[in-house]
């Protein structure tokens, strides 16, 4: 599977988005490419990829820039300068993992100039177990709101549908039959069906490559 150099991640919340958004990353570094991660989450105070920031440079090399160290557990629009040196970097690459929903979205518009002259992928989410994206009007509806928030073009479309630590197979198909139909009628290609990597070995062939992830976000309580 090909990557960018710019990828970036967008959807509901709820969706997977920080998850995928790390797992890609390592597949770019495991590729043999410097990599960082852009964390552009200033609306969730949970679920972001900054709360593992540690482990993932000490086992990967992997930065996680984006949100300045200091206000890291902060929500606050603090976005840290260095997303600049990701933005217009000639060899590293970077994986931007943004906030859910439109208002999630809006951060990254102000760098829309800057992206559309870019070697840029944009990757849409979708988690049909999620209440406001259920169905094909409401996945199309929800796509095109964050398009216009961001003010940039989702290129691909990502199924991980899912019920976090209780995701079945039959949840993945679920939202296949549905992400199909997105594609078909908005034209957009679909990248890939993301799932747990123990599911990996009991789904059947889709048609498209399929993305085994590992689960790095943990809820509040899990963490007690």
């Amino acid at each position: 599977m090909d990557f960018k150099r710019l990828t970036i991640v967008v959807g509901h919340y709820g969706t997977g988005k920080t998850e995928i958004a790390i797992n890609y990353a390592r597949f770019i570094r495991e590729s043999g490419k410097e990599v960082e991660i852009v964390d552009l989450d200033i609306v969730n105070p949970y679920f972001r990829s900054r709360e593992v920031r540690k482990e993932l440079f000490d086992k990967w090399r992997i930065r996680v820039t984006g949100v300045e160290e200091k206000y890291m557990n902060a929500d606050v629009p603090a976005i840290s300068r260095n997303i600049y040196g990701a933005l217009y970097s000639k060899e590293k690459y970077a994986v931007f993992d943004v906030g859910g929903d439109d208002v999630g979205a809006i951060p990254l518009g102000q760098y829309h100039h800057i992206i559309k002259d870019q070697e840029a992928e944009v990757l849409f989410v979708i988690n049909v177990n999620r209440p406001l994206t259920k169905d094909v009007k409401s996945v199309i509806d929800y796509l095109k709101s964050i398009e216009e928030a961001a003010k940039i073009k989702v290129t691909h479309l990502v199924n991980n549908t899912h019920l976090s630590y209780e995701t079945t197979v039959e949840d993945i198909l679920k939202g296949q039959k549905v992400v199909e139909e997105v594609s078909k009628i908005t034209g957009i290609p679909i990248k890939m069906v993301t799932l747990k990597r123990e599911l990996l070995n009991q789904v059947p062939d889709l048609g498209y490559p399929i993305f085994p992830i590992d689960l790095y976000m943990k809820t509040p309580w899990d963490k007690i």
